[in-house]
């Protein structure tokens, strides 16, 4: 198998909308960039069926490929959507400038004691467990102000969306105006400021330096080979709403196996929220247990091993080892190959015959078990006609990608795998 340099150590790889938005665990663009160069051509059509926030969507429309993303994460679609879309710069200065001054003038009014009633009860703070803990009484007070004018004003739904991203930036950062650390990585914990944020401040911070990455997103695809397309949708990875045999590359890099919770990392930018992603805090933890590498969930009874596991060479034995440890780590181990294996299924289905999928994965320690991922999906892969034709491995560059602390559970992740796959 060829051998190649996938590290990109010294290239940047927050260009364009990149870096638009914090989201744990990016694939480096060049990476995207690489499989699109070697397996598809201008104007063909992409899928990401687990895009998380829209690199491969970004990369799409830069390289003049077509694309489609789905995630099961609401708002995980709309930073997707927001980073893959062409967003007219002095609409979103107009709209950005607009939600400001009102913002400004009635964030005054309620910390002055002439506000009337009807303003007050206008900005009812949402109602969540531990609101108070997470965030100090005016930062809420001005994030709730904020978000009811993105809410309120008939902007086209490009600018309002673009809006949407840059109040959830606010919260979900490695420098979030929440009472919070490491959120991006799931694992959050308390942190006092030393002086407290100013939500309007960074709010107006944040729509420059994401209108200056979106017009350079627009001007790298004015120089693309061809024009294209990209649309990111809500959806399941297990089941797909495309037709067979419709997509001529497939990029993807899968969720860990238990190692991040996106919800966990989202769920302090939710309450806020509900009239852009259109669904409450207790929905969206709801369908928490759902997500693929989720770790939460009631998963009671015995381990028993899905057949379409038992035959393969690792996975039975691995599972045992994680069982005899705890058995609870076993049984979310188990969901997230079954998962996987519904994932990999769809994705044959789709994908045209003698076409590519190029999948990222890492490898995994639950426990201080070494997880081999990777060769777990290569058999899967296997048993839905998608043959492995080469393996490369690169390293993960820490300093440049936010990845999970592991401690307890073993070492933390460096390296990682590009597995191609041809379907025959």
């Amino acid at each position: 198998m060829e051998k190649l340099e996938l590290n990109f150590d010294n290239q940047n790889t927050l260009y364009a909308t990149h870096g638009l938005h914090a989201f744990a665990a990016k694939c480096p663009p060049q990476l995207v960039g690489y499989a699109m160069d070697h397996y598809s051509q201008p104007g063909e059509l992409i899928l990401d069926p687990m895009v998380g926030s829209g690199t491969a969507l970004v990369e799409a429309r830069i390289k003049g490929r077509n694309a489609i993303g789905y995630d099961f994460d609401p708002l995980a679609r709309l930073i997707a959507q927001v980073k893959s879309q062409i967003v007219d710069d002095a609409e979103i200065e107009a709209a950005a400038g607009l939600i400001l001054r009102e913002s400004a003038a009635d964030f005054a009014l309620i910390k002055s004691a002439e506000a009337p009633a009807e303003l007050t009860s206008r900005y009812s703070l949402p109602d969540f467990h531990n609101r108070d803990y997470w965030f100090d009484p005016e930062v809420s007070t001005a994030l709730t102000i904020l978000s009811y004018h993105i809410a309120a004003h008939p902007f086209p739904r490009p600018v309002k969306d673009f809006l949407w991203v840059a109040f959830s930036s606010l919260i979900i950062a490695r420098t979030s105006v929440a009472n919070a650390r490491d959120i991006i990585h799931s694992r959050h914990h308390h942190y006092s400021h030393p002086q407290q944020p100013d939500v309007l401040a960074r709010f107006a911070s944040r729509t420059k330096i994401m209108r200056r990455q979106m017009v350079e997103f627009r001007n790298l695809c004015a120089a693309a080979p061809r024009s294209s397309w990209t649309e990111a949708r809500l959806g399941d990875a297990r089941q797909l709403e495309l037709k067979d045999e419709s997509v001529d590359l497939v990029f993807t890099s899968p969720p860990y196996a238990t190692a991040l919770d996106y919800p966990r990392a989202h769920f302090l930018a939710i309450p806020w929220m509900q009239a852009a992603l259109s669904i409450n805090l207790d929905d969206y933890r709801t369908n928490a247990s759902s997500y693929i590498g989720s770790q939460q969930g009631r998963l009671l009874g015995p381990l028993q091993i899905d057949p379409r596991l038992t035959q393969l060479s690792q996975t039975p034995t691995i599972l045992a080892e994680l069982a005899a440890n705890c058995m609870r780590q076993a049984k979310l181990c188990h969901r997230y190959f079954v998962d996987m294996d519904r994932a990999l299924s769809e994705i044959a289905r789709v994908l045209k015959d003698k076409r590519h999928a190029v999948i990222v994965v890492c490898p995994s320690h639950i426990r201080k078990i070494a997880i081999p991922t990777q060769d777990v999906l290569v058999e899967l892969g296997q048993a839905h006609n998608l043959h492995l034709i080469e393996k490369h491995v690169r390293t993960i560059n820490e300093r440049r990608r936010v990845m999970p602390y592991m401690s307890a559970f073993g070492t933390r992740m460096s390296t990682e795998y590009v597995l191609v796959f041809q379907k025959r």
